[in-house]
């Protein structure tokens, strides 16, 4: 059905944004059946050809699949109605879904930093952000792993070998096209990821506190803050066939220790 077309009633299939953030935060921002992290935005109560308003009291979250078994007969309203009482996601504590890689290696656009076939792309004191394993065999992915946080250093979204799971106590996670949204308060971005299946993804939006050093930036500009004064600004560059692409350690050093910056 076009997005663009009204029911009986004239209602639109256009979801006003605070009625889907509503039912989102609710929902544990996944398929309430399921707990998949992409999701569709289902009238169950009544359905959308008899509902007369986006009453969110009266909706749900259902992943592709669940929302066409729904469609199609298979799942029953009252199956989807005491999900939605008691949504997979908020039982488990997170949403997740798997990213789609292929075995060749792949291409992470770190904000304004481009980052191809390395296996760990940016270390904080010996801990990687992301890191990529070879394939286990030659019909596997590749093997992306690692962690996002949000401003204030909290996990927000955590990576394990393809799997990403967003923990459900998020203010805000939206999935929408191939973007995955994290928002920390109304109007607060901390992290856009862009799905660009299957040669990588691009961090498009970033403000994170990690290990004690900030980063911030944008699909042009990546910024890195180890002091809490001065940043570093890294834009239009990349790396390639490395083991580690950005080195950062801010912990004391010994006189006769190597001494490691952003290299």
């Amino acid at each position: 059905m076009n997005m663009t077309e009204k029911n009986k009633h004239g209602l639109s299939r256009t979801i006003p944004g605070p009625v889907k953030r509503i039912i989102r935060q609710r929902c544990g921002f996944g398929c309430v059946i399921c707990g998949l992290g992409f999701y569709d935005y289902e009238h169950f109560d009544p359905d959308f050809a008899d509902a007369t308003e986006h009453n969110p009291e009266g909706m749900t979250l259902l992943c592709s699949q669940c929302n066409q078994s729904r469609g199609r007969g298979r799942l029953s309203r009252e199956t989807v109605a005491k999900a939605n009482k008691n949504p997979k996601c908020l039982r488990e504590g997170y949403a997740n879904e798997m990213f789609d890689f292929h075995s060749e290696p792949i291409e992470i656009k770190f904000a304004g930093v481009s980052f191809y076939d390395c296996n760990h792309l940016i270390v904080v004191n010996d801990k990687p952000i992301l890191s990529v394993s070879p394939p286990k065999d030659e019909l596997s992915p590749v093997l992306l792993s690692g962690i996002f946080c949000g401003p204030d250093g909290s996990d927000s979204l955590i990576i394990n070998e393809n799997e990403w799971l967003v923990k459900s106590d998020n203010w805000d996670v939206e999935c929408e096209g191939p973007n995955i949204t994290i928002r920390s308060k109304h109007r607060k971005i901390d992290l856009v990821i862009k799905l660009d299946p299957p040669r990588g993804i691009i961090i498009e939006r970033i403000d994170m506190l990690f290990d004690g050093v900030m980063f911030r930036g944008n699909e042009q500009v990546l910024e890195i803050c180890m002091d809490g004064t001065h940043w570093q600004k890294w834009f239009g560059c990349s790396m390639s066939h490395c083991h580690i692409g950005i080195c950062i350690d801010t912990r004391p050093k010994a006189a006769n220790d190597p001494v490691w910056d952003v290299a």
